[in-house]
Parts: C-alpha cells; sequence; structure tokens
C-alpha cells in the first residue's frame, strides 16, 4: 500500500476550494486517522506529532495551521476517560475519528456564525478600509451587499503578493464599490475612513493578532487617527502564545517554509506576517460571539485546562 502523502492530501484540499489552511489542516490529520495502522494511543500520538511537522514544512502560513492542528488534537483527545474504555485501539481509532469529523464539521460553520455576529458591523454610508485579503471579512462585505447597504471599500495592494488586488476583484465582481491604494497610501486615506476591518492568521492569547505583513501599520494609524479595527475570525485560530514584539515572533510564522531550508539570507526575505497588540483593536468578531480582545485568554483557559 502507498504511503499516505500529507502534506500533498493538504495542498490538494486548498487548491480545490479555496479553504482555510486550518481547516485543510484538520482534514488531512482526520485522513492520516482514517488510514493510521497504530495499535496504541501513544503511537498515534506520535504519528500525529510527525504529520503536523509535515503540515508546517508546506509553503502556507504556519500560524493558521499550527493553530487548527493544536486544536484539533485537543478536542479529538479531550476525554481521556472514553478513550481509556475503548476495548481496543481499534476501537478509541474509531472514537477519535469520529470526534474529528465532528469537529471539522462544527468549524466549517463557523464562517456563517461570523456572519450572524456581525450582522450589523456595516452600515449604509460607511468607507471601509481592509487589508490584504480574509475570507472572513470578504463575506460578511458581500453579505451586507446582499442587504442592500451601501458602503464603499478601501483596500490595501498588499504587498510583497499583493494579495489586495485578488481581494479587490472579488468584491467588485459582488458589485461592491472599492478602490485598491497603495500600502503606504494607509496614512494618506486614514482620515476618510469609518472604520478597519482585517481578518486574522491567528490570534494569541493576549487578544493581539498575527496576520499579513503591514496590519499592524494600518491598525496602529487607524488607533492614532482613533478609528475602530475590527477583526473576523474563527476561533479555531486561536493560539497559546503571547509575543512581546514583533520581534520575538518565531522564524517559522515569519517566513515560508522553503526559504527557512535554502540558507536564504532573511534578512533579504519579507516576513510573512506581524503581530498587532490587543490595544490597537476593537472587537473580535467570531463564532463564540462578538468578544473583547482580553475573552481570547478566558477562552483557551476554559479549553487547555
Amino acid at each position: 500500500m502507498k504511503a499516505f502523502d500529507i502534506s500533498a492530501f493538504f495542498l490538494k484540499q486548498i487548491a480545490s476550494d479555496d479553504m482555510s489552511p486550518a481547516i485543510a489542516a484538520m482534514k488531512a490529520l482526520t485522513e492520516s486517522l482514517r488510514l493510521d495502522d497504530s495499535t496504541t494511543l501513544q503511537e498515534f500520538i506520535a504519528k500525529m506529532k510527525d504529520a503536523r511537522e509535515a503540515l508546517s514544512k508546506t509553503d502556507v502560513s504556519v500560524v493558521s495551521v499550527s493553530s487548527g492542528c493544536e486544536i484539533f488534537m485537543r478536542f479529538i483527545t479531550l476525554s481521556h476517560l472514553e478513550l481509556e474504555q475503548a476495548a481496543d485501539f481499534a476501537s478509541c481509532r474509531e472514537i477519535l475519528l469520529r470526534r474529528g469529523e465532528d469537529f471539522i464539521k462544527s468549524m466549517q460553520e463557523s464562517r456563517k456564525k461570523i456572519l450572524r455576529s456581525s450582522n450589523n458591523l456595516i452600515k449604509d454610508g460607511m468607507v471601509i478600509l481592509t487589508h490584504s485579503r480574509s475570507r472572513n471579512v470578504l463575506a460578511v462585505m458581500m453579505e451586507a451587499a446582499k442587504l442592500g447597504r451601501q458602503f464603499n471599500v478601501f483596500v490595501t495592494e498588499s504587498q510583497p503578493d499583493c494579495s489586495g488586488k485578488t481581494m479587490a476583484k472579488d468584491l467588485q465582481e459582488a458589485g461592491i464599490p472599492c478602490t485598491v491604494i497603495l500600502d503606504a497610501a494607509v496614512g494618506y486615506v486614514m482620515e476618510r475612513i469609518s472604520a478597519v476591518m482585517l481578518g486574522a492568521e491567528g490570534v494569541c492569547e493576549n487578544g493581539g493578532i498575527l496576520n499579513k505583513i503591514g496590519s499592524c501599520t494600518v491598525a496602529t494609524l487607524a488607533h492614532m487617527k482613533n478609528k475602530p479595527v475590527y477583526v473576523l475570525v474563527e476561533s479555531y485560530k486561536f493560539i497559546r502564545t503571547i509575543p512581546l514584539n514583533n520581534s520575538s515572533l518565531p522564524k517559522t510564522y515569519l517566513h515560508r517554509a522553503s526559504v527557512l531550508n535554502s540558507g536564504t539570507d532573511l534578512g533579504c526575505e519579507h516576513p510573512l506576517v506581524d503581530y498587532t497588540p490587543p490595544s490597537y483593536l476593537t472587537l473580535l468578531y467570531t463564532d463564540l460571539g462578538v468578544l473583547p480582545t482580553s475573552a481570547v485568554t478566558e477562552h483557551l483557559i476554559k479549553l487547555y485546562t
């Protein structure tokens, strides 16, 4: 039997369905579990650790993959009593598989829940600034447009990959008026902005976010001009880390795996993400509801204790 290539399965999931890397990682772990031949729970956990490391070596956001994998593994192994009472590991695997499939199904509903929690976020006449391309931000804007709300959007081009231009194309196809601006023009347009809306690749334990490079600049300027900054993000992106500042972020978060393994001078490589402290953020719109940044700690404590 051909060995299961979890990285190839993961990348295929993302390519075929424009899927969140975190959800794709969960699906890859579930498929790995389905094909697993472990005979003990300890052997299974060791193999899952290897699988998570393999996923982290793909050229996809390590932040999202790491958070998705960690919370997925925590959920499926949460009740040790049920696992210990299983007759054998085959029965145990069935329990883990069922939990994994149930968890993924629940997490795939996160965007719908975010839409409900942010139902009144966009109002007529608003001018919104967004950075890069967030599936959640796009979904909320499209829903507001369907409800007949009239608003305008500024989208940063979001160098170095110009993902903001992709976002602008999606908005235009939905009939939403938008303008692509240079990243350097954020300060110029900020006075005209009603609110900033961002996605996130990860939400730190203190409520700060890790997101596409440049997000910190946008949030800092908004904070200086007393503009609200709303983050639309799934709770499966909550991660147990508290960066002191951008300099303390792990290199695995900042750079693609291929760059880290190539011997490239990282001083010449653009980082993928930056860290925005919670003091620059107004509210988090999540599948758990509308949360202050301070609520993230409480949620993670409940989950991991």
